[in-house]
């Protein structure tokens, strides 16, 4: 009769690892059953190739709704890779036994092969690692697994394992996986003819696994079909250390993965002395000093730990816990990062110390991995238009008049919107002028990309379809944000992509139902951009986009009109901004050509002109709003509204708690036209009627104001206020320059300004001046 040996583990293990291997070779068992994606039978040979590991198998179930995916990881010292390499040296028919990742029974689970830990779990393993002299989970497992000797692991893993879940315990969550995974070893049990059967899965399903396993019926089970309309898919990709470590990535698994090979490979001791030279290494590169005298201090003190802890050798936990003892010299703010289920941000010593453990190895796939549609249609359309990645980074400029580099633009486009690594954009039109766009583009090779174009085979399986299944699962986790189906549809027109009618009807509700500026301002100057572009993305999307611009000024006549709290004022800027553009730009438009698509924006120009009339007259509007008033009425040359009505308006927002946003609104519309001699000069009177606390308390947003200048002109602006205070042209030239490069934060400045102040008061109070 068949024996079924269920072997629970911890996911990447050295120690359980190895109890696979020795497992499988005694037994040599008829199956070898491994928790893992059973979809995945079919491409078992894939990972049988000569990978350089790590790698992962890479799940994905995708609609139009949108897409989610898992992985499950591998390296040497994975129990589930021994498995493997155990079994088909052994000559055993290996299977994946669990549900398909894409699954309902996984819920929305990142890491869908991990082993769940509830309050009583976890509970049991904190009282556990108390009685054990142990400060968190890792710790106690070196203490309990890694140490242990190869003859007491297996009880000390059941013992563990059954403290974390007791004997009978049922998992609702768990168990449609569990039984199916059950089922599994009935089938091999009856398919055995009475060899063994070795099934390897996380320590958490072990017992529930033999409990089901005596109440299936010896039908091997298969997995139900996917619902209609959902894409799945599974591929091996490449995987790396950094993303392995609990720490950083793979949350399911163990921490250190550099620090955990040297453990599988040389043992616990060698472990150590990698573990503190890699750690000295990293440190003495950040430019931390670790000197002999430290390394003998830090080696004493991990063996002192070791021995008072009763450890065999010296683990993982006394190594760093000695090196936080003798490395880092001043105070923590916080734990540290490894008493933690993950790692915060912490001291930068200690999180050096972390990545040093994690270690850099990379994987890579072997020729001949099966992959996905998409990698083969990416790879043939980028040898096309000859943007392929070679040795090295190169940029690339393309022009849109040019009709070659257009369709490089959307090939390169749809690649950014995917996500893809070592392609970025490095110039490019944000706030466009009128007229065809110049982009920039740099390309390099990325040790990423060969697996990151695999995991985006989850949005379809060429570049364009799997572009705009990207957009749309963008667009359906936020339909209602003008800033996500604004991006949407610049993203969709630089990546040369089909716009869906129903993105333009949501931007066109959104825009007509919008309520805040600030958001209806950023999608708004988003939208006139790209309308402002002309024919550059088709003659059909023109006219869309002139009907959004034509939404847009309708919705801010009303609401600009009802501002009143004074950050909203700020807040409508952009939206102020995006109809300046549309109103300056329409007419010259027009006169140039009386067939441009926005003619119906010149009967809404007059209520808009008087509507930014009565706010500037208004003594209840916003500061910023009026200035902003004033700047869109010089901007669009609007009668009276010149220098000089400019600084008759500086007068009335004089004050230092309006000013500043004042000027914001004025200087956001019309720099260029209100930046001359006048208007400086009026700023600088008002300025300097004010005493030094008035100019403190107006500094933060005169600061804001004067952002909106480059720092030439800024320069240009300060040469004129030293040339007005006496200082002939070359010394203020000099003055104005050293202002503009000055190391300390203006900021600062002015705080120490206002603590000099304080103590000079305090000094002619008691009479000490």
């Amino acid at each position: 009769m068949s024996v079924l040996t269920v072997v629970g583990v911890r996911h990447h293990s050295p120690a359980c690892a190895g109890l696979v291997r020795r497992t499988i070779e005694r037994l040599r068992p008829a199956f070898v059953l491994i928790e893992g994606p059973a979809d995945f039978n079919p491409f078992l040979a894939d990972l049988a190739l000569d990978h350089a590991l790590p790698v992962a198998i890479f799940s994905f179930r995708a609609n139009e709704r949108g897409s989610s995916a898992s992985y499950a990881p591998f390296c040497a010292f994975s129990p589930e890779w021994q498995a493997l390499v155990s079994g088909r040296a052994a000559g055993t028919e290996i299977l994946f036994c669990d549900l398909p990742a894409w699954d309902p029974a996984f819920g929305e689970r990142r890491n869908r092969y991990a082993d769940p830990h509830g309050a009583r779990a976890e509970a049991a393993e904190r009282a556990l690692a108390a009685a054990l002299g142990a400060e968190d989970q890792d710790a106690l497992w070196d203490a309990l697994a890694e140490a242990a000797p190869e003859a007491e692991l297996p009880a000390r893993l059941a013992r563990y394992f059954d403290l974390l879940r007791p004997p009978g315990t049922d998992d609702p969550a768990e168990e449609a996986r569990e039984r199916f995974m059950a089922a599994h070893a009935a089938h091999a049990l009856r398919e055995a003819r009475g060899r063994p059967v070795v099934l390897v899965c996380g320590g958490w399903h072990a017992e529930a696994i033999r409990r089901y396993a005596v109440e299936a019926d010896g039908t091997r089970p298969e997995p139900a079909a996917p619902e209609e309309g959902l894409r799945t898919g599974s591929y091996v990709v490449p995987y790396s250390y950094s993303r392995l470590d609990r720490f950083s990535g793979y949350s399911a698994g163990m921490p250190s993965p550099g620090y955990y090979e040297r453990v599988a490979a040389e043992g616990l001791s060698a472990a150590a002395d990698w573990a503190c030279d890699a750690i000295a290494a990293a440190l003495r590169g950040a430019g931390q000093v670790v000197s002999t005298a430290d390394r003998i201090a830090w080696a004493v003190h991990a063996e002192g730990l070791a021995r008072l802890r009763a450890h065999p050798a010296v683990l993982r936990a006394d190594l760093i816990d000695a090196a936080l003892a003798n490395l880092v010299k001043d105070a923590l703010d916080v734990a540290p990062a490894w008493t933690a289920s993950a790692a915060a941000p912490g001291h930068p010593v200690l999180m050096a110390m972390l990545r040093a453990l994690a270690g850099t190895r990379e994987g890579q796939l072997a020729p001949g991995t099966r992959r996905p549609p998409l990698v083969a249609d990416v790879e043939e359309r980028l040898r096309a238009a000859g943007l392929e990645p070679g040795a090295g980074r190169r940029r690339l400029a393309l022009d849109w008049a040019e009709p070659g580099d257009r369709p490089r633009a959307h090939l390169l486009h749809q690649l950014l919107v995917l996500g893809m690594p070592g392609v970025s954009r490095a110039e490019g039109p944000d706030l466009a002028e009128p007229g065809l766009p110049r982009e920039s583009f740099e390309i390099a090779p990325h040790p990423h990309w060969p697996g990151a174009l695999i995991e985006a085979s989850q949005w379809g399986g060429t570049l364009a379809m799997a572009a705009t299944a990207r957009l749309a699962a963008r667009i359906e986790a936020a339909p209602d944000s003008l800033a996500v189906l604004a991006g949407a549809l610049s993203d969709a027109l630089f990546s040369g992509l089909a716009i869906e009618g129903e993105l333009l009807a949501r931007l066109s509700r959104g825009i007509a139902g919008a309520h805040d500026p600030a958001g209806l301002g950023e999608a708004g100057r988003r939208i006139v951009r790209l309308h402002r572009f002309g024919a550059a993305f088709g003659d059909a999307v023109r006219p869309a986009l002139a009907r959004l611009c034509l939404a847009l000024v309708e919705r801010a006549l009303g609401l600009v009109e009802a501002i009143a709290d004074p950050r909203a004022g700020l807040a409508a800027l952009d939206l102020m901004i995006a109809c300046r553009d549309l109103f300056r730009d329409g007419a010259a438009n027009l006169a140039d050509d009386p067939a441009d698509d926005l003619p119906g924006l010149a009967p809404l120009r007059p209520p808009f002109v008087a509507m930014l009339g009565r706010r500037l007259v208004d003594p209840e509007a916003p500061p910023a709003l009026a200035g902003a008033a004033l700047g869109f009425l010089v901007a669009c040359g609007e009668a009276g509204a010149g220098g000089d009505e400019a600084a008759r308006r500086l007068r009335r927002f004089g004050l230092p708690d309006r000013l500043g946003d004042f000027l914001a609104g004025l200087f956001a519309l019309a720099r260029e036209e209100v930046a001359g001699d006048v208007t400086v000069a009026a700023i600088e009177g008002l300025v300097a009627a004010w005493g030094d606390d008035d100019f403190l308390r107006a500094l933060p947003s005169l600061r804001m104001a004067f952002a909106w200048f480059p720092p030439r002109e800024r320069e240009r602006i300060a040469v004129a206020i030293l040339r007005r205070s006496g200082l002939g042209e070359a010394r203020a030239e000099a003055e104005a320059l050293a202002w503009m490069r000055q190391r300390a934060a203006p900021l600062d400045q002015a705080d120490a300004l206002a603590l000099e102040a304080r103590v000079a008061a305090r000094l002619a109070r008691y009479g000490l001046t």
